[in-house]
């Protein structure tokens, strides 16, 4: 039987390295902050992680969530950590349904769950913090987890205009920790002892977009608000620009940056989209990465070790899912354009998970309705 967090939380080792050398100034000012969390006080803290967003996560994205404040959290005391499971899980769940519920109205792209843990944040990364991340993930995800593969959730939004049509997307889900601070996993640092962060880009462009038209609907109408604020990611095409600026501005950690672009080879690109001028020297198509992006839980980042390791070698990522549009690249309506789901008065049968992620279905839109998708009933169903 798996051991629970409480029984694990009392296993960890504080990290000798962390002692001696301490945070960075950024990370340990929010620290002292977040660390000092009380129930009852989430905006404040809320806050704190927004301003810590905006000015030190290489993630640009992450960046124009947190500067409009569309990040949707669930924080997680120490003493909830170490509580009831069935609490905790409760507790997560609740929040997910918040943000199933803004995300549907268009309001945030992006969710993340924060454990203020002074404890854990000042705990060596080792097989014991990988088993605390692992079994919360899966207290999230509802899933059985393991390290280095891929986990996904899925986020609405819906159109309500001459007829109602909801889009479903595909989100990846990725670790943070205080205690990449300074380590050479960098860019994966968080001032919480564990974080696991939630954004669909493809939401974040399709909602602002469907914001914009809104208004100047209003605006013909003569019924617009003062407040609008045009939205930061008009298109997947900018989206990849925005993309490949977050990888070429990845912190210089004590090894280097751990993600760089790659230079464009061959007389001509390949991508359709056009590339800002500060990057058309690099190739838009994949990247190179010393842990994988979209590993939820990866293995390197439970290690000691300040330098990258030597047995840590490059991968080859990808960037295509925000403009290949072929057949054999399903990603793309997946986790950038989006499926439509529903149609106001029509509906359908719920297909399997192989049926609905086969390529040969790739530019099928999947009709159902919303009272077969129980996560988004449950979170419509919820009162404001």
């Amino acid at each position: 039987m798996p051991e629970t967090i409480a029984s694990l939380m009392e296993k960890l080792v504080p990290d000798p390295w962390r002692v001696e050398h301490g945070f960075s100034d950024e990370t340990a000012q929010a620290l002292d902050l977040t660390l000092n969390f009380k129930v009852g006080k989430e905006r404040e803290a809320e806050a704190v992680l927004n301003d810590w967003i905006r000015r030190y996560q290489p993630c640009l994205f992450g960046r124009i969530a947190a500067k409009e404040a569309a990040i949707t959290y669930c924080l997680v005391s120490e003493d909830e950590l170490c509580g009831s499971e069935v609490e905790l899980a409760s507790h997560i769940q609740e929040a997910r349904l918040r943000w199933t519920r803004a995300g549907f109205a268009g309001k945030s792209s992006n969710f993340i769950i924060a454990v203020l843990s002074r404890k854990l944040a000042q705990a060596v990364p080792d097989e014991t913090v990988t088993a605390i991340a692992l079994r919360l993930c899966s207290r999230y995800l509802q899933e059985h987890i393991e390290s280095d593969r891929i986990y996904l959730d899925r986020i609405w939004l819906r159109q309500k205009a001459s007829e109602e049509v909801v889009w479903e997307w595909l989100a990846g889900v990725n670790y943070f920790s205080a205690q990449g601070d300074r380590r050479w996993w960098q860019d994966h640092r968080f001032p919480a002892g564990i974080a696991f962060s939630v954004n669909s880009v493809g939401h974040m462009v399709k909602s602002g977009r469907l914001e914009k038209a809104l208004r100047d609907l209003a605006e013909t109408m003569g019924t617009a608000s003062s407040k609008f604020r045009a939205p930061d990611v008009r298109s997947l095409e900018q989206a990849l620009g925005i993309a490949m600026a977050t990888i070429h501005r990845a912190s210089n950690g004590p090894s280097g940056k751990a993600t760089r672009l790659l230079p464009l080879k061959g007389a001509e690109r390949s991508c359709p989209v056009e590339i800002p001028p500060a990057l058309r020297e690099f190739d838009p198509s994949h990247y190179e990465g010393f842990y994988h992006t979209d590993f939820t839980i990866p293995s390197e980042y439970f290690r000691p070790d300040v330098l990258r390791p030597k047995d840590v070698h490059p991968l080859d990522l990808d960037f295509t899912y925000l403009y290949n549009k072929d057949l054999d690249n399903p990603d793309y309506d997946r986790m950038g354009e989006g499926r439509r789901i529903m149609v106001e008065g029509r509906s359908g049968i719920v297909p399997t998970q192989s049926e609905r992620y086969m390529k040969r279905l790739r530019g099928l839109e999947t009709e159902v309705r919303i009272d077969d998708v129980p996560r988004l009933k449950k979170a419509l169903s919820m009162r404001d």
